[in-house]
This record gives structure tokens, C-alpha cells and sequence, in this order.
């Protein structure tokens, strides 16, 4: 069975429309700035890729769900822009045959930071208790349209993004669901903030993955849902189709807390599973939208894995990261980065690496572009992310042409 992305819902830092975004990613507009959101004084690095510009929509949207934390408010509304950009209304969903499927790492951490933040003071009320969860976003999307079908609350670390696409796929493909509402939900927090800090992972300077010189990753925020639907149910209604999921694979690497096994084998692994799945070979892939974190294990261990799958042909297929346009998006970046992918196959263009300036020592004879390539036919990419605890997962998109 085929299945299709037929509706887009975002909030990024560098645009909350796909329009917007794919301009962004062409154009290399960065989404970095001074984080204004809380205090910075103690930190090595003051800057974020924070949504600065909200559709006035949303403030209205947000007022009218009092209670409800920035996670949940970026999930649903993105749920409701992603069914509105297909063409549905909520009236028009089966709601025992519709899934949702959503990745978050941080929901429930705005809530748990004020009672903390309370208790300091001495004013948290007796009584009081924790009710947010990462599950929330997910039942938040689900009471908003009254859906009663498959739920799922995806929290892989970094490759949550991904699984949660991957999963609703799953979903539809076993007769569990007819359509899903799948992606992630991550808003800007203190505690990833510190919590990278504390690991030395964040860069005292700017993101540049692939770099010899590059000393960490830069955080960012974005909510992105999809509406993923079977190819027959696509066709019947006359919908656009941004492109096919044509297959994903995951592993873990059993090694490390943080840290990725440095063989890459892990990850090699789950590219394999996504490319069997998909039945493409390694020389059918015109663009790999790498998780390019911008540290120092990370992006060896990722080209060392890529390069163990394609071989010497990597050499003519382009990698890049988008990450230091948008940011590291934590469980979001699967699905931001799979949406990257299809703005490169709609807009004909890879997105460079900006601000790469010296490719890393062993990887030089590799096309990491430091610009736009335009131009470029992309009719089959894949994304990578890979996240703490081992978490790895490949996702692959290909161009839709529809049955003669």
C-alpha cells in the first residue's frame, strides 16, 4: 500500500507555511537569534532558533484553550492547519478509523518548571498536580476533533519525529486506520537548554555541521504535522500529494546513553531497513537530509555510516543538514527534516550546509554543498535522525506520480 503526505501543518523559525519554509531553506535564511524567552547570563551560548512570528491565527486559537501548555497549542493547531491544507474538515473524519500520532520530548515541562519554580517560592497550593505528560500533545489533538481511533505518543529522543511518521504509516498499512495525523510538537525549553549545556553538547559560536572546526549544536523549536492518507483514499478525493512515504527502518545501537556508537553501525542499519523497504537502491537516492547535529561524534559517526551504505558513490549524492537554518528541533527534527525533503523534490534544489566552511578531516571528497544547489531533480530523498539512548531511524520520500 502507498502512502501519502496530502496535508502540511508548521510553526518554524524560518516559516509557518510550507511556501514560507521551502523560500527559507532555498534562500539559507537562519533562524538563530538572542533567546529572549528566559535568562541566558549563565550560559556558554545566548542564541536559539525561536519562533519569533506567530500567524495571528494562533493567538486566538491559544486564548480559546485556556490550560493548555505552548506544546499542546503548537500540536493541534498544526494538526488543524495540516487536515485544512488537505482539504478536510473534522466532520469529514471517521473518527474510529482516524490515527494520531504525535512525538515530544518537552511537553509537560512548562508545567512541571512553574510548580518546580512554585514550590521554590513557597507558593505552590497544597494539593497541587502534575497532569501534563508527553502524551498530552497527542490527547490534546485528539479531544480537539473528537477523534476516538489509534493514539500514539512517540518520545525517541531525537528520532521521535521520524517514528511517529513511520508508525501512523504502520498504522494505515495494517488496516488500523484509514488516515493519521502524525509529526511532533517541541517548543523552546530551559531544561533541554541546560541539559545540552550540561553535556558540553551546545556550540559556543554557530551550528556548522560537517565542519573540522564545529564545537556543538544550536537548539530550535518548530511543530510540524502531516496528514498521511493511502494512495486510493488520496485519488477518490481529487487531494494533493506532496509525496510518498516510501519506506523507513530504525535500530538502536545498545551503546551509549548520549553518545552514538562511533562504528555507525546502528545507524547503517536503519538506513538499509528504510531503503529495502522502499525497494530502491543506494544509487536511486538523490539527496540525503543528514541529522547533522553539528558535534563532534555525531556527524563522523553518521558519514561514516552513510558512507558504509552507499560506497563510493556518496560521492555524487548530496548531504546536507538544515539544522542551522531551524535548529536542532530535538523530536521534532524528523519531521521538519522530512519536510525539508519535500521541499527539495517540489522546488527542484538541495539545501546547502551553511555556514560549513572546512569539511571534516577524511570526508572531504564528499558533495556536502555549502550553498543552494539549484537545479537538482529530487525524486527520491531520505531524512536521518538519531537521538539519545541509540534511537536511530531513516525515513524516505519519493516524488508521486499518479497511476496511468
Amino acid at each position: 500500500m502507498r502512502i501519502l503526505i496530502t496535508g502540511v501543518g508548521l510553526l518554524s523559525p524560518i516559516g509557518n507555511s510550507f511556501t514560507e519554509f521551502s523560500e527559507s531553506l532555498r534562500n539559507g535564511d537562519s533562524g538563530f537569534a538572542p533567546i529572549t524567552t528566559f535568562d541566558t547570563t549563565e550560559f556558554p551560548y545566548d542564541r536559539g532558533a525561536i519562533i519569533r512570528e506567530l500567524p495571528d491565527a494562533f493567538a486566538a486559537f491559544a486564548a480559546n484553550r485556556p490550560g493548555w501548555e505552548t506544546a499542546q497549542h503548537y500540536g493541534a493547531f498544526c494538526a488543524s492547519r495540516a487536515l485544512a491544507d488537505a482539504g478536510l474538515s473534522s466532520e469529514e473524519l471517521d473518527p474510529f478509523r482516524t490515527a494520531v500520532v504525535v512525538a515530544s520530548s518537552n511537553a509537560g515541562v512548562e508545567t512541571s518548571q512553574t510548580y518546580a519554580e512554585q514550590s521554590l517560592a513557597g507558593t505552590l497550593e497544597t494539593g497541587a498536580t502534575i497532569v501534563r505528560t508527553p502524551g498530552t500533545v497527542a490527547a490534546s489533538i485528539r479531544s480537539e476533533f473528537g477523534l476516538r481511533g489509534p493514539q500514539a505518543s512517540v518520545s525517541t529522543a531525537c528520532a521521535a519525529g521520524s517514528n511517529s511518521v513511520g508508525l501512523a504509516c504502520d498504522l494505515i498499512t495494517a488496516g488500523q486506520a484509514d488516515l493519521a495525523l502524525a509529526g511532533g510538537a517541541e517548543p523552546f525549553s530551559m531544561l533541554s537548554y541546560s541539559g545540552f549545556t550540561l553535556l558540553k553538547s551546545l556550540t559556543h559560536d554557530a551550528l556548522r555541521p560537517f565542519d573540522e572546526l564545529r564545537d556543538g549544536t544550536g537548539l530550535g523549536e518548530a511543530a510540524c504535522m502531516f496528514v498521511l492518507e493511502s494512495e486510493a483514499s488520496a485519488i477518490a478525493r481529487g487531494a494533493r500529494v506532496y509525496g510518498e512515504i516510501a519506506g523507513y527502518g530504525l535500530s538502536d545501537d545498545a551503546h551509549h546513553a548520549t553518545a552514538p556508537d562511533p562504528s555507525g553501525r546502528g545507524a547503517e542499519l536503519a538506513i538499509w531497513q528504510c531503503l529495502d523497504q522502499a525497494g530502491v537502491l543506494p544509487a536511486d537516492v538523490d539527496y540525503v537530509n543528514a541529522h547533522g547535529t553539528g558535534t563532534r561524534y555525531n556527524d563522523v559517526m553518521e558519514l561514516t555510516a552513510l558512507r558504509s551504505v552507499f560506497g563510493d558513490g556518496l560521492r555524487a549524492i548530496p548531504v546536507s543538514s538544515t539544522k542551522p537554518l531551524h535548529g536542532h528541533t530535538l523530536s521534532c527534527a524528523g519531521s521538519i527534516e522530512l519536510l525539508a525533503c519535500l521541499a527539495a523534490m517540489e522546488g527542484g534544489f538541495v539545501p546547502g550546509n551553511f555556514g560549513l566552511r572546512e569539511a571534516m578531516s577524511g570526508f572531504e571528497d564528499l558533495k556536502l554543498p555549502t550553498r543552494t544547489l539549484e537545479d537538482h531533480g529530487v525524486d527520491v530523498a531520505i531524512s536521518t535522525s538519531f537521538g539519545f539512548g541509540g534511537n536511530n531511524t531513516c525515513i524516505a520520500v519519493r516524488s508521486f506520480r499518479p497511476p496511468a
